[in-house]
């Protein structure tokens, strides 16, 4: 259990900093009100699909774990992976956010105009925007991957399951043997076939 714990924390704190390092952050103009880049929809947009991504691969390894977990995916096990993926989205998203509000990711949004350049001296003041979701249906995409990856496999699990022996069969209607044994007593005259130890036959 701790160990599990230990891994969902570590699984979360990485995806926050990868979404970090991957996603745009626009650089944000404001002169009491505020003004954003060229571009600003699509590099909000770009922050959303870098999230997707990041969470997505998490949401595998969630699912990959459950899968390779000692005793192997049961119904508890299984809700709990999708209750810990649940959460570990909404925990990346808000440090990711976070993170980005103190520190500007390596990743930068495209030069402003000249216009813009010029009016910081009359006290522009130009700021990163940080990270953040514009879409929160974004945070169904851990939790999604995980329940598909788990279904799937059971699902592969079960199609590749070899048919039951006849053993099994056997045992489930032990009538169908006595009902062998009674034809092969039968000849192909439709006479009884006599037993070896029977008397034999007079001239």
């Amino acid at each position: 259990m701790a160990r599990g714990v230990v891994a969902w924390v570590l699984l979360v704190l990485g995806s926050a900093v990868a979404w970090w390092l991957l996603a745009p952050q626009p650089p944000v103009v404001t002169d009491g009100t505020q003004r954003v880049s060229p571009g600003m929809p699509e590099l909000a947009a770009a922050q959303d699909g870098f999230f997707v991504l990041v969470t997505g691969v998490a949401g595998v390894l969630v699912g990959v774990a459950v899968l390779r977990a000692r005793g192997g995916p049961t119904g508890p096990r299984a809700l709990g992976a999708l209750l810990a993926s649940a959460l570990g989205a909404v925990c990346a998203a808000g440090l990711g956010g976070a993170l980005g509000d103190l520190v500007a990711g390596p990743r930068r949004a495209p030069a402003l105009p000249a216009d813009v350049a010029d009016r910081v001296a009359e006290g522009v003041v130009v700021a990163p925007s940080g990270l953040g979701l514009s879409a929160d249906a974004a945070l169904v995409v851990e939790p999604l991957l995980t329940a598909l990856v788990v279904t799937g496999a059971l699902l592969l699990a079960m199609l590749r399951a070899p048919s039951p022996p006849a053993r099994a069969r056997e045992v489930a209607d032990p009538g169908a043997d006595a009902q062998d044994g009674r034809d092969s007593a039968v000849g192909p005259d439709g006479a009884e076939a006599q037993e070896d130890g029977g008397r034999p036959s007079t001239a």
